[in-house]
């Protein structure tokens, strides 16, 4: 790997010059430059990068191409191995080289004369999230269910119907969702009644402060992401069912999930609520997402203070952060 990369994710131009392989299914290294319009010195530079993450192989001129979904898989788990303070860094890493997924496997699809990589299904408009989870419900329904959701104010009012659905899917044995939620969402006056509805039927709720992207997974099977990756509510989705995939993205769920904050936590404890600050929320939006007042959030900074020994909210930050288990 090249040293001035640092294991970071290759960059848009990167994967641009792959995009074009794969969809011309380019055999040399001339060849591709050609068709990217770009020196071959400069070609040959990224091919190294690619290379080095597994996306394809170059000998001398030759250029083999590897199939985007397991490689994707495999720089996400060897770039897993470091989970200590690096790990936000980390996931914003991640984040990008998934995001690449959706345009990847399309191209892929272009230049392989019929060779599908995965059972892949697009959807688009308004209620492309939406229909996207009908369609997958009654194909095969799902017994978990994780959502990563950074913009839910298109459900603060509950469809009844869909609600019913969505309740009796994530109810009864074996059946579980969890939803990761953003701050902003949790706060949100308009939402605290269909907040309170999912958290009484069951559902888990995390909180965070800006979730990176929409997407979800389905028993480890069956993923869903944007097909422009970042987007909160995306107006244009695609479901790939595959596992290399899914339990990539179930991975990013987790320690996404580890991070995060129960919503309406009934903890006395004030680890909740230094997490939510220390992720830039103020004491009174911290407070309100946990279901407590405000004079009570003040009441548990300074049982912390007492705790840790110290005068100040700065000193309460070091000195919590330090004795966080990593």
């Amino acid at each position: 790997m090249s040293p001035d990369r640092l294991g970071g994710a290759p960059d848009s131009r990167v994967f641009e010059l792959l995009g074009i392989g794969f969809r011309a299914r380019a055999q040399t290294v001339s060849e591709l430059a050609a068709l990217a319009m770009r020196e071959e010195t400069a070609v040959r530079r990224d091919l190294e990068v690619l290379a080095d993450d597994g996306y394809l192989a170059v000998q001398g001129d030759q250029v083999r191409y590897t199939a985007p979904d397991q490689v994707v898989a495999d720089v996400v788990r060897r770039r897993s191995s470091d989970l200590s303070a690096e790990v936000l860094r980390r996931l914003a890493d991640l984040a990008e080289v998934v995001g690449q997924l959706p345009q990847l496997t399309r191209d892929w699809d272009t230049g392989g004369a019929g060779q599908q990589l995965a059972d892949v299904e697009v959807f688009h408009g308004h209620e492309a999230v939406v229909e996207l989870w009908h369609v997958k419900q009654a194909k095969e329904p799902s017994l978990r269910t994780d959502v990563v959701l950074p913009d839910a104010s298109q459900l603060y009012v509950a469809d009844p119907a869909m609600q019913r659905v969505w309740h009796e899917a994530s109810q009864g044995e074996g059946r579980r969702a969890r939803v990761l939620a953003s701050l902003a969402d949790a706060v949100h006056p308009a939402a605290q009644e269909r907040l309170a509805q999912e958290l009484e039927a069951g559902v888990e709720i995390r909180l965070m402060a800006e979730p990176p992207s929409w997407f979800w997974i389905t028993d480890e099977s069956t993923v869903a992401v944007p097909l422009v990756w970042g987007e909160s509510w995306p107006t244009s989705v695609m479901s790939v069912r595959n596992r290399a995939v899914a339990g990539m993205a179930s991975w990013m769920f987790e320690r996404m999930w580890e991070r995060a904050v129960p919503a309406r936590a009934e903890s006395a404890g004030w680890d909740p609520l230094l997490t939510l600050m220390n992720s830039g929320a103020t004491l009174e939006a911290a407070s309100r997402a946990l279901g407590i007042s405000e004079r009570t959030g003040r009441r548990r900074l300074s049982e912390a203070m007492s705790h840790f020994g110290v005068g100040s909210m700065l000193e309460l930050g070091v000195a919590w952060a330090t004795a966080r288990p990593r």
